[in-house]
């Protein structure tokens, strides 16, 4: 029986260089995933999220835990379907890369919804202040601002002049625990920075799996392109594959 040696060694090809990638995959849905269950355990991003009503940053850990233990076994399969050349399991392999596309990109979506910078600094500001402004009649404000004060080392929403505003005495976790002077950084440039470190982790390795896994689809789609073509030469009588030729 005929066969095109040449397709043979594009389809080998190929097929190492899905192995490479689905293992680098593999690695980096690891790491997406340990990434969330660290964000998402953080006592401390609960409590900035509960309080101010953000909870894309929760979502975002769990779309990325859903990737992170689809892809530890999809990648896997990919592999599988690749060295058996299976239709089935590349095809099964391209649906579901589909499906973690969808789940990374919504992911990042969440953590990116506003930009950063100055417009998410201004967001996260206006929603201490309101706790400033309620801190004597709502004991939840009181904790929240005590914490983030402390964790932070900041002090107000927009800046420590924010008591005085609201004829407060700025409370003594506006001081720093090391120097006894009062904070200058404000929580909201705080908060803003710890939570772009985690959104820009999480939306970094969901846009970096995406593009990875938009190029392997394509690839796994010239390899089953390419066992098509294969099967049909072979299934062509040497006689005619001759005359063909």
């Amino acid at each position: 029986m005929f066969i095109d040696h040449e397709i043979q060694t594009y389809g080998n090809v190929l097929k190492y260089f899905i192995f490479a990638v689905n293992f680098i995959i593999w690695v980096l849905g690891g790491i997406l995933l340990v990434a969330g269950i660290s964000i998402r355990v953080d006592g401390l991003l609960w409590e900035y999220t509960e309080a101010l009503q953000i909870y894309r940053y929760n979502w975002a850990c769990y779309f990325s835990m859903i990737v992170g233990s689809i892809l530890l076994i999809i990648s896997f399969i990919g592999c599988l379907g690749a060295a058996t050349e299976s239709p089935f399991l590349l095809s099964t392999y391209g649906i579901v890369t589909v499906l973690c596309i969808l789940f990374e990109v919504i992911a990042t979506i969440l953590v990116w919804k506003i930009a950063g910078g100055d417009e998410l600094q201004g967001v996260l500001s206006k929603g201490i202040y309101w706790h400033i402004e309620n801190i004597n009649v709502n004991s939840d404000s009181r904790r929240f601002l005590d914490i983030i004060q402390l964790k932070l080392e900041c002090c107000g929403g927009y800046n420590h002049l924010d008591y005085q505003k609201n004829r407060l005495t700025n409370p003594v976790t506006c001081n720093s625990i090391r120097t006894n002077n009062i904070q200058i950084r404000s929580c909201g440039e705080m908060l803003r920075r710890y939570l772009e470190k985690r959104g820009g982790l999480i939306g970094g390795a969901c846009m970096g799996l995406v593009l990875m896994q938009i190029f392997i689809l394509i690839f796994k789609s010239c390899l089953i392109w390419i066992m098509k073509e294969s099967r049909d030469i072979n299934s062509v009588p040497i006689h005619k594959a001759k005359a063909r030729g």
